[in-house]
């Protein structure tokens, strides 16, 4: 039913895009990235100048190092292949593990989707089930705990990913987990419902529109 899709990058006026059956799309990444509300530009703005550029660019390498090392063991884990020989010592490895053990059914891991109809694109962490239904699942890691006020744009990225698929393959998800990796406690889990889905689509379409005006 599900077939997985591997990501194929193309640049078209110099800007890269995700290219499907001739067509070319623009991520949903970059979607956010280029759309993101002015007060986040503004508090990002402030925390590189209060830690001062180095450091923050040091911080950003940092998190981003993590965020490839658990991804590369959760999808070792979700495939059932053997692990890194590392990933013993990662603790956000460990954090985030037990989750993964109560995902019952892995149907997708790292595969590419799209949507037509509102062209757009990009590439899911997991499709698999939760409490025995189909979810969508988005995995990151984090130094400090989030409130769910704070990862906006990770719900609106998990919610454009299950409403392509849900075009693509015609089905009809009603959940998403955002699971968030610490260094020395529980992963957070962030469940969407469908009420929470059909908000944050209302105002992904509202950031998509944005985008949309502003390559005009």
């Amino acid at each position: 039913m599900f077939i997985h899709i591997p990501a194929k990058y193309i640049t078209v006026d110099r800007q890269r895009r995700l290219s499907f059956e001739g067509q070319a799309y623009p991520s949903v990444s970059t979607i956010l990235a280029a759309t993101k509300p002015e007060k986040d530009r503004l508090a990002l703005q402030r925390w590189r100048k209060r830690v001062g550029v180095k450091q923050a660019q040091k911080i950003s390498t940092e998190a981003c190092r993590r965020g490839t090392s658990v991804h590369t063991a959760i999808n070792y884990f979700l495939r059932g292949q053997d692990l890194p020989d590392d990933v013993e010592d990662n603790l956000y490895w460990h954090s985030i593990k037990p989750i993964l053990e109560s995902v019952s059914k892995v149907h997708l891991v790292e595969s590419a989707v799209y949507h037509a109809e509102h062209q757009y694109a990009g590439r899911f962490d997991c499709l698999g089930e939760w409490s025995g239904k189909l979810c969508v699942f988005d995995w990151k890691t984090a130094s400090k705990p989030k409130k769910r006020e704070w990862i906006t744009d990770y719900c609106l990225q998990l919610t454009a990913y299950t409403a392509a698929i849900n075009h693509l393959y015609n089905v009809q998800i009603n959940q998403g987990i955002i699971a968030i990796a610490l260094n020395n406690q529980p992963a957070q889990l962030f469940h969407l419902n469908t009420q929470d889905l059909s908000d944050y689509w209302q105002q992904f379409l509202v950031r998509l529109r944005l985008w949309k005006q502003q390559q005009h």
